[in-house]
């Protein structure tokens, strides 16, 4: 009985051993998928400011990983003499701030052209406009454009 005991044993000792190492081997880092940066990015292209009426329309064209595209933040700052306006020649300070989804009845998408119709701005007013796009990754840095001036017509 004692010799089929230590075959048992040794069997026992041999499955035991063959699950460690199988279970050793398989261990490795695993991390959460991360975005690529150079695959993952866009970039604006080209940004269209234009006035109709009591709206601004932004047309813009964008380059590289588009469809990456999540929501967008369109940011304007009245330029006049009025106590919450700014001035053409100092820094950039947006007064007004708009957030789309892409989802959004102000935004239209055809592949890489987005266009946002804003309105219910001040039509006698010049405006500064700039647009701010973020990434489906948002460890990915964002997309911002030049800012743009827009005068009523």
């Amino acid at each position: 009985m004692s010799k089929r005991r230590d075959d048992i044993l040794q069997i026992f000792a041999a499955v035991a051993l063959a699950f460690l190492l199988v279970g050793l081997v398989s261990c490795g880092k695993r991390d959460w998928p991360a975005p690529k940066v150079s695959e993952d990015r866009y970039r604006i292209r080209t940004v269209n400011v234009t006035r109709a009426q009591n709206c601004v329309v932004v047309d813009m064209e964008l380059a590289g990983a588009w469809q990456n595209l999540d929501s967008v933040r369109l940011l304007l700052e009245p330029i006049g003499t009025g106590p919450d306006d700014g001035c053409a020649e100092c820094p950039f300070q947006p007064r007004i701030v708009r957030f789309y989804g892409l989802g959004a009845p102000e935004v239209r998408r055809d592949m890489n052209r987005l266009i946002i119709t804003a309105c219910d701005i001040d039509p006698k007013k010049t405006y500064r406009v700039q647009v701010v796009g973020n990434n489906i990754y948002p460890t990915l840095s964002l997309v911002i454009s030049p800012i743009t001036i827009v005068a009523p017509q």
